[in-house]
């Protein structure tokens, strides 16, 4: 039988799909998948439901040159190389060590810009709201939606058991005591307060200043950082999720809900899901760039997303290292 189950790793790793393809896919059909971008409609009140708005994200072909020289950067090609690398090690482990133990710990930590930045940005977005002038309002408010769509999935709104999905993966590994300490991973760490430190700079800082809205705009370039980082992450690793989980727990072939369950978190978020919350985040920050007259700068973007990459790239640099011990 010539399937996905009867391969071996290092045959599956030759026909996969790299990080890197997967970025140029997406990069390519990025004024296409733009094009239909919108903030949802909502129902309001009886039968009254105001219509979607489609997003407004300005110079599409500098935004595909810009993520282009980022995708084709040293910087990223290392950083990608270094989490396939750390993947591939993972899945070719047989068993739960202290290796693994830390690859969970760790790889959670990586994965904290949601709850670190986006969500932080919507709460400051939120106590400035009463200060806007009425004639920005609507702008603002455009602001907020898109941060929302980027928040909401991984805020499990309308998607019940979101919260649990991490826990059911390292269950179905047998690997429940990846939490605490024990087995954090310095570099992992650092780069969830890094994360941090981008969501509440300058939050403080008077609402007019240059540095309050140059530290929001900041926060929203690592959220566009990570989402796309994401999207090509997640895509990788789905590609093999499921043959992992299955020669893990044989069990999981006659069980589809646990199964679901076990693969959830990995296939949850790969597809389009994270290239859709990175748009909204492009959405954001062009909107907030508008509202508040603070230039969309495409350099300052690369210049984040290659220090998002590289300091990912750093993480992933340990996690791969745990994984050898």
């Amino acid at each position: 039988m010539n399937n996905i189950y009867s391969q071996s790793y290092s045959e599956i790793f030759e026909g996969a799909t790299s990080m890197r393809e997967f970025g140029e896919v997406f990069i390519e059909a990025l004024p296409k998948h733009l094009e239909s971008l919108k903030i949802p409609g909502r129902l309001i009140e009886g039968d009254f439901r105001c219509s979607p708005l489609l997003a407004q994200v300005e110079h599409i072909a500098e935004l595909q040159k810009a993520m282009r020289e980022v995708l084709h950067h040293p910087i990223t090609h290392d950083a990608q190389s270094c989490a396939e690398k750390a993947f591939k090690i993972f899945l070719e482990r047989e068993g739960v060590d202290v290796g693994v133990l830390k690859f969970f710990n760790g790889w959670n930590e990586t994965h904290k810009t949601t709850s670190l930045v986006s969500a932080k940005i919507i709460m400051r977005l939120s106590a400035d709201a009463r200060f806007v002038p009425v004639e920005k309002r609507e702008s603002y408010n455009r602001v907020v939606a898109h941060m929302h769509e980027v928040a909401k999935d991984d805020f499990g709104l309308g998607h019940e058991g979101h919260d649990g999905m991490y826990a059911y993966m390292t269950a179905a590994f047998d690997a429940s005591g990846w939490e605490g300490d024990r087995y954090a991973i310095t570099e992992c760490c650092e780069f969830s307060r890094f994360l941090y430190g981008v969501g509440v700079a300058k939050h403080k800082a008077a609402i007019t200043s240059v540095e309050h809205k140059s530290s929001i705009m900041n926060a929203m370039m690592v959220s566009i950082a990570s989402e796309l980082w994401n999207g090509r992450e997640y895509n990788f690793i789905a590609q093999f999720i499921e043959k992992k989980l299955i020669s893990v727990r044989p069990s999981l072939c006659s069980d589809l809900k646990s199964l679901r369950d076990a693969k959830g978190y990995v296939l949850g978020h790969s597809g389009e899901v994270e290239n859709k919350h990175g748009m909204h985040a492009f959405a954001a920050a062009q909107a907030f760039g508008r509202t508040v007259e603070l230039g969309f700068e495409m350099g300052q973007l690369k210049k984040v997303m290659l220090d998002y990459n590289a300091r990912v790239g750093a993480a992933f640099h340990s996690l791969h290292e745990a994984l050898g011990e």
